[in-house]
């Protein structure tokens, strides 16, 4: 293959560029939602086997969105560097860090904050980029 065939164009117009930065979002939406499914299925069956798992519908609708996930992410990589894509799935950490303390009540350390807070402030600019 050629280089030209592997690495796709930047979007054209600041409308493309904002469908495919929603394309971006949504994929992490989805990526954190299905973490978070997970999380409700192991919570509700602490001590099930991963086989056991299976039959608990949290686990089925986390791989669906984790499916659906991944339709979007190849969707993306259609149309955006995935040097710049990339990255911004790092987003999911803010997401299912806030969530999980609400609805998992998990303790969220300051220092854990800290840690996101610069990942959040990484993606920022690699999107001025």
């Amino acid at each position: 293959m050629q280089a030209s065939q592997v690495q796709p164009s930047r979007p054209r117009s600041q409308s493309s560029r904002r469908i495919v930065l929603g394309g971006i979002l949504f994929s992490v939406a989805l990526n954190a939602a299905g973490q978070l499914l997970f999380k409700a299925a192991r919570s509700a069956q602490p001590d099930a086997s991963v086989i056991a798992l299976f039959l608990h519908p949290e686990a089925w609708a986390g791989m669906v969105v984790y499916g659906l996930s991944a339709v979007c992410w190849l969707w993306v990589l259609a149309r955006a560097q995935l040097s710049l894509a990339y990255p911004v799935l790092s987003l999911t950490f803010p997401i299912v860090l806030a969530l999980s303390a609400v609805f998992f009540a998990e303790t969220i350390t300051p220092l854990r904050w800290v840690g996101v807070g610069v990942i959040v402030a990484g993606v920022s600019l690699l999107a001025r980029t």
